[in-house]
């Protein structure tokens, strides 16, 4: 028996009158069960319509879309109670404690609190929230709210988990909490997550795959390292103090190699980054006495993002 995929879209399309451009355009992807995958775009790229769509908030204008092997829209009762989502903003009754609002969270999933308890204690033991349980919800800070809002999403383990800028607010050592609590849910239970982020670099940390949208459309779905292999650029950053030194490194590479320039610092980029560089570590060593510095950037999902959508709204205008 073939496996039922944990989503599977066709030509997944959302227009809303009286606009002319689709929101989400003939989409179409299939995420197996048990993925890690980062969904990435800029601003208006369609990325929250298409999570709506998923999580049966609105419904199509065209196409399909199932999510655990069913609608979410038309089997909301079915699916959802296996979906958990972590929404961008957090609807809180601010003048209830953070436990009492727990318990109403609960309670709307149809799951009873002292069935829940063990869990929810265990998660807030994690996320460090056992002082602030009995705190009203207005009085949480950003980061606190952040952290309630995930162990909201995880009263029960779900075999879907949507993560939609899940780390905003949160500071390093929460975002370590949280990548650790997701990737136990993904390895121990095989719980497949999508997760949309500005921080690329905790998507290229916690993916193994990243659809990357703009104007409506999925305009790439492959791994971080295809696309940083495709479209990232290794460049070499010197520091130059002496405009002697300046000058014979002007006399060693061509212009065009030269990406950026500030001062006594220079970007080399282009193919000059992966070719011969002996002539150009030789004077670095040579200068060195005198303040010169190398240093060799590897890139990352994120210069790879930026170059692809650059690209593509350079091929269009």
């Amino acid at each position: 028996m073939t496996p039922v995929p944990a989503v599977a879209t066709r030509s997944l399309t959302k227009l809303y009158k009286p606009k002319v451009r689709p929101a989400v355009d003939a989409v179409t992807f299939t995420l197996e069960e048990g993925s890690v995958v980062g969904l990435l775009g800029p601003n208006g790229a369609g990325k929250t319509t298409l999570v709506k769509l998923l999580c049966g908030v609105t419904t199509p204008t065209a196409g399909r879309v199932q999510v655990l092997g069913g609608d979410p829209f038309a089997e909301a009762a079915t699916v959802k109670q296996r979906v958990a989502v972590m929404h961008q903003s957090m609807p809180v009754d601010n003048m209830l404690s953070a436990r009492d609002n727990l318990r109403i969270a609960a309670s709307f999933r149809g799951l009873r609190w002292r069935t829940v308890r063990s869990r929810v204690d265990e998660l807030i033991a994690q996320f460090g929230l056992e002082g602030a349980m009995d705190q009203l919800a207005f009085t949480l800070s950003g980061g606190q709210r952040r952290r309630l809002q995930l162990v909201r999403a995880l009263l029960v383990v779900p075999r879907l988990l949507i993560l939609d800028e899940p780390s905003t607010g949160l500071d390093v050592q929460g975002r370590r909490q949280m990548w650790e609590v997701i990737g136990k849910l993904n390895s121990e239970h095989e719980t497949t997550v999508i997760w949309t982020s500005h921080y690329i670099e905790e998507i290229e940390r916690n993916c193994t795959r990243v659809l990357i949208m703009d104007g409506g459309a999925l305009i790439r779905d492959e791994s971080p390292s295809v696309l940083v292999n495709e479209f990232g650029e290794r460049s070499i950053r010197l520091r130059l103090p002496e405009t002697a030194d300046r000058d014979r490194l002007s006399a060693l590479i061509p212009a065009d190699c030269v990406i950026a320039c500030a001062h006594d610092e220079i970007e080399i980029g282009g193919s000059l980054a992966d070719g011969d560089l002996s002539a150009v570590i030789g004077l670095v060593r040579d200068a060195a006495e005198r303040g010169a510095t190398v240093e060799f950037r590897v890139p990352s999902l994120e210069d790879a993002y930026v170059a692809l959508v650059d690209r593509r709204r350079g091929e269009n205008g």
